[in-house]
């Protein structure tokens, strides 16, 4: 029977075989939204009391022969769309993906925060059909970090004390664990690990171009990526040996991006100054229950506003405001305040490339390529332009996009465009016009980012016809 099905999908075209793997996807998404339904009611009805089971986990096991794993991921998405249908909803029509729905749960699960998932719950189903499942997970931690302080800070403070870390030879093979401490110490030690992942990528990239010239596209890298890092682990304990202070830890340029209102309230609740301006004396500041209430208040007045609130690495790792406090602080990194846009820099159409701060800002709007699919860090991407430069695409970070070589090679080879909907997402368009999408994810509207290019060709061909405007 299985071979019948091989057979079938062998004998299938390119896009036959793209459109039946999406069939299958929107099925398990609605597979998924009904088996959640029907696991709710069988908690409901206490359904495992009937064969003597004392849990449902317990009945689910002897019924569906299922793991933990999967049992635990069944109860929670129960739990979710019981208590919120619009998540049933979106999952049932496939427009977001289990992943997601699991991340959105995580809410619901932390009693000390629950009581405010109807407010964003819309919010987050809106992003979750947008958004890639990491930079999601990366959103849900956002909002737990910054709606959960308390337990965020119980959390870093467990870290801190139960950090940890061993080198061992186990039988001539190197085993190397760590883990703990806080998101600053742990943000300056991926930084300083991640240089050297780089200098082992460029140096296979060069070898690569060295060895075959203008068809290096065409073969692999002589390492792959779980080489190149296992290698630059033993770079860094080799340049440390040979330091005279090779215990001091280096200092790269780590950055923390925050909003404005977050950071002023890091301030505000450190008792450093008031919105008005004044001293505040700390003591009374957990006891003013105004200054309590003000992110309760903002997220009732506008949820989606609330959640664009950042307070992160440029990795997209969650960290405690008081941890940006403290870094803005001592100064051993560097933060970066952005605007309600998420804006850090603009330089306008004078410049011609990305280079220096121009690019290190652009760099902080993606933590990896944004090519459909692809995870190579940002770190080791181009800035390219959304809007061609010699069009009259501005130098700045609205219209940058972050790009791997191979995939911003790719998109000028094959003429594909990238544009930004009302929200600012960048969407990959074909040549012949189709936008690059995931399983379930409705056409977005990107009208706007449309008028605003033709109002913008219109003007700078009247200006240079007019003789008023030069290539710069």
């Amino acid at each position: 029977m299985f071979e019948t099905v091989i057979e079938r999908f062998v004998g299938m075209t390119d896009s036959e075989l793209d459109a039946e793997l999406r069939a299958s996807e929107l099925a398990h998404r609605e597979h998924a939204a009904r088996r959640a339904a029907l696991i709710a009611i069988v908690e409901c009805r206490r359904l495992h009391r009937a064969d003597g089971h004392r849990t449902t986990a317990a009945y689910l096991r002897s019924t569906c022969n299922s793991s933990g794993t999967q049992i635990a991921l069944d109860r929670k998405l129960a739990r979710l769309l019981n208590a919120q249908q619009t998540v049933g909803d979106a999952l049932l029509a496939g427009r977001i993906g289990i992943g997601h729905a699991a991340e959105i749960a995580r809410i619901l699960d932390n009693p000390r925060i629950s009581q405010l998932l109807p407010l964003v719950v819309d919010v987050f189903v809106e992003q979750a059909e947008h958004r890639s499942y990491n930079d999601f997970r990366g959103d849900i931690d956002a909002f737990v970090t910054l709606t959960d302080q308390d337990g965020a800070f119980a959390e870093l403070a467990s870290n801190v004390e139960h950090r940890t870390a061993s080198v061992n030879d186990l039988g001539g093979v190197l085993d190397i664990v760590a883990s703990g401490g806080d998101p600053i110490t742990t943000a300056q030690m991926v930084a300083v690990f991640e240089s050297f992942v780089e200098g082992e990528y460029r140096a296979d990239v060069d070898a690569r171009r060295e060895a075959y010239r203008d068809d290096t596209d065409q073969y692999p890298l002589a390492r792959t990526p779980s080489q190149r890092r296992f290698d630059a682990l033993i770079a860094i304990f080799a340049a440390a040996a040979a330091s005279p202070k090779g215990r001091a830890l280096p200092a790269p340029t780590t950055h923390v991006l925050i909003d404005q209102r977050s950071l002023h309230e890091a301030f505000t609740h450190a008792g450093i100054t008031l919105p008005n301006g004044n001293l505040a004396d700390i003591e009374q500041v957990g006891e003013d229950p105004t200054m309590l209430a003000t992110l309760a208040d903002e997220l009732l007045a506008d949820p989606a506003a609330f959640c664009s609130r950042r307070c992160e690495t440029s990795t997209g790792t969650a960290i405690h405001p008081i941890i940006a406090l403290r870094a803005a602080l001592t100064g051993h990194i560097r933060r970066v305040v952005v605007d309600s846009d998420g804006v850090v820099i603009d330089y306008g159409t004078k410049q011609r490339l990305f280079t220096g701060h121009a690019r290190a800002a652009a760099m902080l709007l993606a933590t990896t390529c944004t090519h459909p699919g692809c995870r190579l860090p940002a770190r080791l991407c181009e800035v390219d332009h959304i809007r061609e430069w010699n069009n009259g695409g501005r130098t700045d970070q609205h219209n940058s996009d972050i790009k791997c070589g191979g995939h911003n090679r790719f998109k000028h080879r094959e003429r594909w465009k990238t544009r930004r909907d009302e929200r600012g997402r960048i969407y990959n368009i074909r040549a012949d016009g189709t936008i690059v999408l995931p399983v379930g994810e409705r056409t977005p509207d990107l009208s706007a980012d449309e008028l605003a290019e033709m109002t913008r060709s219109r003007l700078t061909a009247q200006l240079r016809s007019a003789g008023q405007l030069t290539q710069t």
